[in-house]
């Protein structure tokens, strides 16, 4: 249904959503701003960045830059920093993700489900070949099969 739609068959409805949607969407703040009222601490952004690269020697530097982002990994140490995102990099993708997935792949089948379909497929072929239904009627020989007597079982329910 379109809004038009619905504005013409409910106009009501429409009208308390816009009323609703527009009061209680932006709540503003009045107060008046002043440095005793910090939600951060003050060296959580630091005020003074140093100026971004200007000329080609800038870019160029490649040992130590001054102009480097950080990986998170070391603040102050570019190598370290450098190393020690490669090396989790390494152990998350490589070791991880490509090891993980050929474990899951070439792992033993610990249920057994191969043997157990296969064994499966060779008694029903053997009882087709002999004629008869994959499972008999009586799978295990009424003969040796002791039911109870009706003074065992006294007044218990028996549902087939």
């Amino acid at each position: 249904m379109s809004l038009s739609r619905l504005s013409q068959t409910y106009p009501s409805l429409l009208r308390q959503f816009q009323r609703y949607s527009i009061t209680k969407i932006a709540p503003i703040s009045t107060t008046k701003k002043s440095k005793d009222t910090l939600a951060y601490p003050e060296n959580l952004f630091p005020k003074k960045q140093p100026p971004p690269p200007k000329t080609v020697e800038d870019f160029a530097e490649t040992k130590n830059p001054k102009f480097w982002v950080s990986y998170g990994y070391d603040e102050e140490n570019y190598e370290k920093d450098r190393h020690d995102h490669k090396v989790i990099n390494f152990m998350l993708l490589t070791v991880l993700v490509c090891g993980g997935t050929f474990i899951v792949a070439y792992s033993p089948d610990i249920y057994n489900q191969d043997w157990t379909n296969r064994e499966a497929y060779i008694r029903m072929n053997e009882r087709k070949k002999l004629g008869l239904p994959y499972v008999d009627k009586n799978y295990i020989d009424p003969e040796k099969i002791e039911l109870p007597s009706d003074e065992e079982l006294g007044d218990t329910e028996i549902i087939l």
